[in-house]
Parts: structure tokens; sequence; C-alpha cells
């Protein structure tokens, strides 16, 4: 702390005595004395930047008021003809008279010299119209209000409304536009598209407000329709539409608009509130000092193989002979497999159990071989058509003329089976075609055809499975709520027509039907 004492105060500590008390009294009056000093110049300092700023103030305003000159502003500038739209030229009407108001040259000017100031803020073709007489304009009495009045009537005449409403039936909101300025884009169209109303109405035969009643109609329809967040367009179609007026159509929009933003900022704050805090608990150094996470160490805690508890010894595990479902692998689950995963083209079901009846003879032109007829059994639980390695051999097709195979192949129990290639194979039946590719596999029970392939075939309806017909066995004076398709008929005849009609399904009542034994290997259900 630099020596700032007085002489006195200097003086004074001499002839203090050295008790303890009297000493911090001392003390604390001499950083009384230094804490005023650095008090009064601060309070300096203070006052001559605010002298300043005053001063700056006052230049300011003097500027502004006219004491000195005023920057120059550009001329606002018309489009030329073919570019413009009534809603461009009220935009470039309201600028033009801004300008002329700001640099106060209206009323200094002659006639001729407020014609050449329009005639600057016009494009070289309004301009060349003006010269020609195209405009109708007199140079000699004409202002600068009946100029604008006579471009404003040649734009109306020369300009198709259709072109206005059309961008106004396609305006729709842009990203990142806001409500309001939506509305205000949709109000300026609408007031170019010539929707011109009579002063006299044909509704009431006087003078009213059902022409602005309309454009309301026009602009509540279009803001609803061109909304861009369809959760605010959702909110505002709930309200019935008796009471849905553009006040509150608008009302609704700029409230879900609002709320929003706001869950937006907050979101954001959040986020930026949590990254400050782990870098805080980085800075305090509140990290975990353990290089392995919480759930890295739970991992190693785990068997690789089973992924349950780990093992005292590696060979306990029992999934040490099992086969993964992802890489083919000996030693693992599937769950617990470091390869990456092997996105699965195809799915196939093979039908295990079978009879005569099951299939379908199919003219099969399998490659370069000839047509053949080959016997299918349809499919539906099948995703892909499949031939043994043996059928494609007697249709006179060899195994090395399939082309590589890189789909994945899966049997009911979600087994892998192995393919030899593929083959494209057209299959005929009744004047229906089907081309497809056909996976050929090394074993099987025969060739399948997938469900795409019958329905093709015409073996099974398209859109199967689907609803044919509804039929209830309930009495129509239950009056249940269920279709009823045979009101006229009683419960028991129609139980007695099923019977009839399916004899193989509904057997007499001492006559058993035995269930076929199942064949195959297990099902296993994950």
């Amino acid at each position: 702390m630099p020596n700032t004492r007085s002489e006195g105060a200097m003086k004074e500590e001499d002839q203090t005595p050295t008790d303890p008390v009297q000493l911090m009294m001392a003390m604390m009056k001499e950083m009384k004395e230094e804490a005023k000093k650095r008090e009064d110049q601060l309070m300096r300092q203070l006052q001559e930047q605010a002298q300043d700023f005053a001063a700056a103030l006052q230049t300011n305003r003097g500027n502004a008021g006219g004491s000195t000159k005023s920057k120059k502003m550009d001329v606002p500038v018309l489009k030329c003809p073919e570019d413009i739209n009534l809603a461009d030229f009220r935009d470039w009407q309201q600028r033009f008279a801004d300008y002329t108001e700001v640099q106060k040259i209206m009323e200094e000017c002659t006639l001729s010299g407020r014609q050449s100031l329009l005639r600057s803020g016009l494009d070289p073709a309004w301009t060349k119209l003006w010269s020609t007489g195209i405009l109708e304009i007199d140079d000699r009495k004409d202002d600068i209000n009946d100029i604008i009045k006579k471009i404003l009537h040649y734009i109306r005449e020369h300009r198709n409304p259709l072109l206005d409403r059309k961008e106004f039936l396609e305006r729709n909101q842009h990203a990142g536009e806001s409500i309001d300025v939506y509305y205000s884009a949709l109000k300026s169209i609408d007031e170019s598209c010539g929707y011109d109303v009579n002063p006299t109405c044909k509704v009431c035969d006087d003078a009213c407000g059902h022409g602005d009643e309309l454009q309301q109609e026009r602009l509540r329809d279009r803001l609803i329709c061109g909304l861009k967040d369809q959760a605010i367009q959702q909110k505002v179609l709930a309200i019935p539409f008796k009471d849905l007026t553009l006040k509150k159509a608008l009302e609704v929009c700029r409230v879900e608009a609002a709320s929003k933003e706001t869950q937006a900022s907050l979101n954001k704050s959040e986020r930026q509130v949590n990254r400050l805090k782990e870098r805080s608990s980085y800075k305090k150094g509140k990290i975990d000092n353990n290089p392995l996470s919480k759930s890295a160490q739970k991992a190693d805690e785990r068997c690789s193989n089973c992924g349950r508890k780990k093992h005292q010894k590696p060979d306990q595990c029992w999934a040490r002979d099992k086969d993964c479902n992802n890489c083919g692998k000996t030693g693992h689950l599937k769950h617990m497999c470091r390869s990456e995963p092997k996105k699965e083209v195809n799915r196939m079901t093979i039908g295990q159990v079978k009879t005569s009846d099951d299939l379908v003879k199919i003219t099969a032109k399998i490659g370069n071989a000839d047509h053949q007829e080959v016997e299918w059994l349809p499919d539906t639980g099948a995703e892909c058509d499949v031939i043994t390695a043996d059928c494609l051999k007697k249709v006179g097709t060899k195994v090395k003329d399939l082309r590589k195979d890189k789909a994945e192949l899966c049997g009911p129990d979600q087994g892998r089976l192995k393919s030899l290639g593929k083959v494209t194979a057209t299959l005929e039946r009744e004047g229906m075609k089907y081309k497809t590719e056909l996976h050929v596999l090394e074993k099987g029970t025969g060739p399948i055809l997938s469900k795409a392939g019958c329905i093709a075939l015409g073996l099974i309806p398209t859109g199967w499975p689907h609803v044919v017909n509804k039929l209830s066995l309930s009495s129509p004076d239950e009056g249940n709520g269920v279709d009823m398709l045979l009101k006229s008929q009683s419960a028991a005849s129609i139980r007695e027509q099923l019977f009839q009609e399916f004899p193989e399904v509904f057997p007499p009542d001492d006559e058993v039907l035995p269930l076929k034994p199942m064949k195959g290997p297990p099902i296993r259900y994950p």
C-alpha cells in the first residue's frame, strides 16, 4: 500500500503509545481517510464523464434539428412496368412520400423541379412511357400526385388481376417468418387482387361493410391454409368454424408461436446451464477419478460371451458351444457379439409340413433352361422365392451359372440358411406371369413360392389377409352392436347351415377328426 499519510498523522503515530488498542484505533482512522480520498477521486471522474455525455447529446440534437447538414438519402426507384404489381407500387409510393418529406424539398421546388424529382425515382422504361405520351402526362400542369395517379391507372389497365390472385392463393408462410409478417404480406397481396366492392351492396342495397367481411374471410382462409407449423394449424382448426374469425385465428397463432419461442429459449438456457455445471464440476476437480464409467464397470463384471455374471473359469460359460446368430461364430450369443450387425435383406419361412394337396404346379423358366412344369409350395409367410439345388439341376440349370447372393436368409427358427446363389426366373400360371429372383439353397423341402408370388399368380387375393365377409351368430334382438348380415335367420339355422357347408371342419358328434402330428425340429421362440 503506498505511503499517503500526512505529516500530522506521522507525528501522531510517533506520539502514540505502543498499546495494542490505541495502535488499532490509529490504523482504522488512517484507512478511513484513504477511503474518503478514493471516493472523492471517483466522484470527480463520474462528473467529468457525465459532462462529456451531455455535450455529445447536445451536439446530436443540434444535427437533428438542422444545425448541420443531414445525411443524403437515395431516391426510391419504381420497378419497370413488366415487373410491377399493385403491392410494389403502393410500397414505392409510400417510400417516395417519406423521402420527399424527410428531404423537405416538395415546398422548395418548382413544378418542373418536382417532376424531375419524380422522374429520378422511375425506371427508364417509365420515363420512356412518359416522354412518348403513353401515360398522357401534361408537363405544364400535372403535379406529382396527378402523375402518380396516371401511373397507377396504367398499372391497373395492363396488370391482369389473376396473376395477383394466383400469388395470393399460393402464398404460404416462409421458414422463420413471423405470423404478423406473414399476415401483412397476405393483406398487401389481397389489396392488389382487384376484389373491388361496388359502393352499393348487393345484399342490402346500401353502402355497408360486406366487402370488408369477404376480405377478412379470404385472409383467414389463406392464413390458416398457409401456416408452416402443423401444430399451430391444428390448434386453429380445433376452433368451431362459427367462432373462427380472422381476429381469433391471429390471436391463437400469435399465442402459440410465442409459446413455442419461449419454450425453445428456456430449453436453450437449460442446456447452457447444464453445460456450465459440467464445466464447473470439471474445474472444481469433482470428476470421477476412476477411468471406468459406471456402465463400463458393470460391463466388466459380466461375461463377454453370455452376458450374465462373470464366471470363475471361462469354460464354465454355457454359451461356449452356442452359435452366434449375428456373425455365425461359435462361443458367444448374438447380444454379446462384437461384430458389426448385418442388415437382414430377406427373411424366409420354410414350410416344414406339406402334403400333395399343398403343392401347386407352375410353369417355370429358370435361367437359360426351357419352360418346365415344377411343383411349388405356396408359403404366405415367406418373403422370397426359394429353390433347392436338386430341383435346379432337374430343370437343367447348373449351380456354377448362379450369381452371387448377398441376401441373408433365415428359417422359421431364425437360424441362418446358406445360399448357393440366385438366378432369374419367370413363373406362369393361367395366363399370369411373375418374374422373380430365386434363391438357391443346398438343402430344403423343395421350391417355395413367397407371398408376393402367390398374389402375382392369383393364388391369394391382393391385400390378403383381409376380411372377406362378416357373420354373426347373435340374435337380432340382443342388440349388441355387431353387424348382422343374416338378420332374418335364427342362430340355430345359421349354425346348421355352417355345419352342412363345411363338414370337414365340423364333423358329426360321434366322430372325432385326428390331428396330424408335428414334423420337423421344435420351434424356438425368442
